[in-house]
């Protein structure tokens, strides 16, 4: 134990963060740390420690690593999310379209979706350096960018050109920040999310940066789009496993493009964990799989994130991001 807490001490700066200015827990809460066999446990020891410090009651429940994004968490941590006022969830595989985080959520409990979380981004800058609270005023005017438009168009040095509807749909956002019952967001993400209109994305993307079932990509990975589904998934060996761990689903609808996200932290870094990767400012991502919880309407059985680096993202004709800068 004397070891793993000379580890914890070093992270205890970006998990007080998490805890006070995040996900703002208050004395006799009931916290939930969610963690698995694939994660180091000085995380969650350190978020333990920090909403322990600010008089919480606390649980740590460890899992055994889930074998695709989404699945389902095991009967006993379901319980146990059902019975909590805040969960912080610092897994391996993304759980925020469960149906125990929805059902969770929906009794009033608070979600952090830190899933990838390594003791790297506890003392990363884009948790400990970034004002969440400042960086809001960038997220509204992005949302309304985004929700203003009719089309997007996202195109890449390496070849990405990809144009979707968003008409009709709403943005979302990941703010790092819960204050009210019920709400989830990625930390220490910050991004401006929707779901395009289901047939209406065509064209290629090249994935050049981080998929979220796999970490940082090595060599680009080729989608080939067409009436919103892939038809083609091309490259090296992280082309390989994308293409297995949507076969092995036996599902059509794990290849349906789910969502536009536009990255927006901007002390991030690209590290090969989703949740700080996809809010990197100057990245924009994709995704396959399930978009229901953000206004679409494909159900999935996984939700797989896709980043591509130094895109220029058009909104109606109009360049809103490029060479890593926004243009407002």
């Amino acid at each position: 134990m004397s070891i793993l807490m000379s580890e914890v001490a070093p992270l205890m700066k970006g998990a007080r963060k998490i805890v006070k200015a995040c996900a703002r827990i208050t004395p006799e809460e009931r916290v939930l740390v969610i963690t698995d066999t694939g994660r180091d446990l000085a995380v969650a020891y350190a978020l333990m420690e920090a909403a322990m410090e600010v008089g919480s009651e606390v649980t740590v429940a460890t899992m055994k690593e889930r074998d695709v994004p989404g699945e389902e968490p095991p009967p006993q941590v379901r319980e146990a999310m059902l019975g909590s006022d805040v969960i912080l969830q610092a897994t391996s595989t993304i759980m925020a379209f469960t149906q125990a985080k929805a059902d969770a959520c929906k009794k009033g409990a608070r979600f952090a979706a830190m899933t990838g979380m390594m003791p790297e981004i506890l003392t990363s800058p884009a948790l400990t350096d970034t004002d969440f609270e400042k960086e809001q005023v960038t997220i509204e005017k992005m949302s309304k960018l985004v929700n203003s438009a009719k089309k997007a168009r996202i195109t890449t040095s390496g070849g990405t050109d990809l144009v979707m509807s968003l008409e009709g749909r709403t943005a979302d956002a990941c703010t790092s920040i819960l204050d009210v019952p019920g709400c989830s967001s990625g930390m220490p993400d910050l991004e401006v999310y929707i779901a395009p209109v289901e047939d209406s994305v065509n064209g290629v993307a090249i994935i050049d940066a981080t998929i979220s079932s796999s970490g940082l990509v090595t060599s680009p990975v080729k989608l080939t789009i067409k009436n919103g589904i892939v038809q083609k998934i091309e490259g090296g060996k992280d082309a390989e496993a994308l293409r297995d761990i949507l076969e092995r689903q036996k599902n059509p609808h794990v290849y349906q493009i789910a969502e536009l996200g536009i990255g927006l932290n901007p002390n991030a870094h690209l590290r090969g964990a989703i949740i700080e990767d996809e809010g990197v400012l100057g990245t924009v991502h994709i995704a396959v799989g399930d978009n229901t919880l953000f206004g679409g309407t494909n159900k999935a059985p996984i939700h797989i994130d896709m980043v591509m680096k130094d895109p220029t993202l058009e909104l109606d004709g109009t360049v809103v991001l490029k060479g890593r800068k926004l243009s407002f």
